[in-house]
């Protein structure tokens, strides 16, 4: 099963790359195919290459959904001068 992710990994990313180059030649010019393709091949690659077991990790720790968090926004506070903190005023 390895093998045959690495060879279906490989063989996808040169179909990619080759169909690029195919369109390239064939328009004349860089079309949005070629552009996507182009931007599909890394992902076949990290495919290839990939030589984990993607159907059987297991986490070391569990997963935890973090809540949010309350924001205050007061309405009352003053608003500081921006030339204190030194940003600059903007000339019209």
């Amino acid at each position: 099963m390895q093998n045959a992710r690495i060879v279906f990994g490989w063989l996808a990313f040169l179909i990619l790359i080759v169909f690029s180059i195919y369109s390239f030649f064939e328009s004349g010019s860089i079309t949005i195919e070629a552009w996507i393709s182009l931007l599909l091949s890394p992902a076949a690659l990290a495919f290839a290459l990939d030589r984990r077991k993607w159907w059987g990790r297991e986490t070391d720790h569990p997963t935890t959904i973090l809540g949010e968090e309350s924001v205050e926004t007061a309405s009352d506070k003053d608003v500081p001068n921006p030339e204190e903190d030194g940003f600059d005023v903007p000339v019209m």
